[in-house]
């Protein structure tokens, strides 16, 4: 858009803050390494996968005094303006005080649910940058296409990855007690059988 292509690149997030601030199409952009990106249309299935995650999500965290935000809050490294990241997660929890910013430095829990148009960002680029959120104890990231989820929790300086693709395999987000089946994560989705199963994190 024209918005985009007129201002120089690499951008700022105060760049991207003043190009959220003038367009009203800009809410579907990310900046993702100085660069706006247009986020994917999201489809049904999308939706209602987020839905099955952060309906009982927020329940569980109403009740720990946390916030749980699906698909319209913000994240940055830091609040700089001179960083060149500011993703939007489609769940995201976030605890302690109200801060009222337009984004979020401390989440608790992220998920990503992955299309094959955005899945090598989501993997890519974007899980790095969760893992170095310091306050960050659980990513998911939650395939759209067929039953699987990569569970990354944090282990002290480390991460460990758990894969999820049974229906009756418990997701558990120790950090914060909340456990569901991934048949609640996939509950009234139904999945092209003839796709092939995705690769695991470390396989060739």
């Amino acid at each position: 858009m024209a918005d985009v292509a007129e201002r120089p690149m690499p951008w700022t997030v105060a760049d991207f803050d003043a190009f959220l601030e003038s367009s009203a199409d800009a809410k579907n952009f990310e900046l993702i390494e100085g660069y706006p990106c247009r986020m994917g249309n999201p489809t049904e299935t999308h939706e209602q996968i987020v839905a099955n995650i952060g309906a009982p999500l927020k329940l569980h965290m109403d009740g720990r005094g946390c916030r749980t935000y699906q698909g319209g809050m913000r994240v940055q490294a830091t609040g700089s303006a001179s960083d060149e990241n500011k993703f939007r997660p489609d769940i995201l929890v976030r605890c302690g005080e109200r801060s009222n910013q337009t984004f979020v430095t401390d989440p608790v829990i992220i998920v990503e649910t992955l299309s094959p148009s955005t899945m090598d960002t989501d993997r890519g680029v974007k899980l790095k940058f969760y893992k170095n959120l310091p306050s960050l104890a659980h990513i998911l990231l939650v395939y759209a296409d067929q039953m699987h989820v990569e569970h990354y929790s944090r282990a002290g300086d480390l991460w460990k990855c758990d894969v999820l693709t049974q229906p009756l395999q418990q997701l558990d987000l120790s950090a914060v007690a909340f456990t569901c089946t991934l048949h609640t994560v996939y509950f009234d989705i139904a999945f092209d059988l003839t796709l092939k199963p995705h690769k695991t994190p470390g396989e060739s």
